[in-house]
């Protein structure tokens, strides 16, 4: 039996169910179709339970477990002090399922097969049925892309253990020659690692093998498993990080992972699928609206923006193991991450331009300031709209911050920021004693 929805989310992830629940509370009717499939465990960070709550799923941020102390170290360079939380995965998703069912989304748990365009419609295709829909957003992980946009080729191998020491959670990093042990205990007994490395030879010889090898190279993790008993077969996974240059068509966004998938050493996968749901429900409301350029637009500026500042750390981060360890795993990783060159920047100084921006939840056209720093443009400072301000500062020819404030409706020490930041990027000329600025203040916010 075939459906026809207005929105269909693929996926089951926190990117999927994410953006889901934020199109439901907005007033949209959204089917989402997909089945959990993932097992592991994670370690996620203060920020990203934050942003669980503020997107709703209190019950999923529930689920988490820890703090736990996060220690190890990289360059020859303790990491002690940090905390870091641990996500049972299996967990982790029924609770994500049930804030979409609180939330009203309803819930179609089929894998997804394919999709196609039929006129102004997406057919996305399950084994049973199939869906008709005005907008699809691909949230399925790094599965569902193809793409040629990679950095170094990852493996990561994983077990689950049960370990005799009870009462401390923790996680450990520990880089090895052929690439770095993360290894998490939930404090319960349960202990989960995972070994990400390139094509080891000794993956040939069966996971099991290839754990053991591995694993008797990190001193401080072989400590920490001492007397732990394995459980299940390993599982072996692909962790290239990648970015899908594959143009959105009308009315087809990707999410999450499927957009663009990070080097698991980062740690931010799922903060930054989490902070892409505001632009991906800004771009599905936009297309709803009418429009469709401005918007494939931004979603491609924002992840390339997203993938050249994610190879710059992760290139910064391999060359400090490197110097430590000149593997060829570390050198050769390095050397793939700075291959990665950023955009060269837009020649000559700061000018008004229109381009596409992220407004509450709907991704518009606006005036914005583009400069060499800022490609993608800078539309406001502390609320505060640049180029608005600039015409009225150059019409009412003052740089009086109360007058600014009053004009805007923001406090003077809003103007005050954004008139700096004018004055800082050469389209306003300093203000005398009179009419200061006052000190450089926050950092603008960027079209998201």
């Amino acid at each position: 039996m075939a459906l026809r929805k207005e929105i269909a989310i693929l996926g089951a992830g926190p990117a999927a169910i994410a953006t889901a629940c934020a199109l439901r509370r907005l007033g949209h009717e959204v089917l989402l179709i997909g089945v959990p499939r993932n097992t592991a465990v994670e370690g996620v960070s203060q920020r990203t339970l934050g942003l669980l709550r503020e997107h709703g799923l209190a019950a999923a941020a529930d689920s988490v477990g820890g703090p736990g102390e996060r220690v190890g170290s990289w360059g020859g360079i303790d990491v002690a002090g940090n905390s870091e939380y641990v996500v049972q995965r299996a967990e982790f998703d029924r609770a994500l399922l049930a804030d979409a069912a609180a939330m009203g989304v309803r819930i179609c748990a089929e894998r997804v097969v394919r999709y196609e365009r039929l006129g102004a419609l997406w057919r996305v295709h399950t084994k049973r049925n199939y869906v008709d829909c005005r907008v699809a957003v691909d949230a399925r992980g790094r599965r569902a892309q193809r793409s040629p946009r990679r950095g170094p080729a990852l493996i990561a191998v994983c077990q689950r253990l049960c370990t005799p020491r009870t009462g401390r959670v923790f996680t450990r990093l520990e880089a090895i020659a052929q690439g770095w042990c993360w290894l998490a205990a939930d404090g319960r007994g349960m202990s989960w690692l995972q070994i990400t490395s390139g094509r080891e030879p000794s993956l040939r010889l069966g996971l099991d093998e290839h754990l053991r090898r591995l694993v008797a190279t990190a001193p401080q993790v072989a400590a920490d498993l001492s007397g732990a008993i394995a459980t299940g077969a390993p599982i072996a996974r692909a962790a290239t990080p990648s970015l899908c240059t594959r143009p959105d068509e009308p009315g087809l966004i990707r999410a999450g992972d499927a957009a663009i998938a990070l080097d698991p050493l980062s740690g931010q996968g799922m903060y930054e699928a989490l902070r892409s749901v505001v632009a991906v429900t800004g771009a599905v409301r936009g297309y709803l609206s009418g429009y469709w350029d401005p918007i494939a637009k931004f979603m491609a500026e924002r992840t390339a923006e997203l993938w050249q500042q994610s190879s710059l750390k992760a290139a910064h981060h391999y060359g400090q193991e490197a110097q430590k360890n000149p593997s060829p795993f570390w050198s050769e990783a390095a050397a793939r991450y700075r291959a990665i060159q950023p955009a060269p920047p837009i020649p000559g100084g700061a000018r008004i331009d229109w381009r596409p921006v992220l407004n509450s939840a709907r991704i518009e056209l606006r005036r914005v300031v583009v400069t060499p720093q800022f490609p993608r443009g800078v539309w406001q400072v502390d609320a505060v709209d640049l180029p608005k301000l600039l015409d009225f500062l150059h019409a009412a020819r003052t740089t009086d911050v109360a007058c600014a404030a009053r004009r805007f409706g923001c406090p003077p020490a809003a103007a005050a920021h954004a008139m700096q930041w004018l004055s800082d990027h050469g389209l306003l000329e300093p203000a005398g004693p009179a009419g200061g600025t006052g000190p450089h203040g926050s950092p603008a916010d960027r079209l998201d």
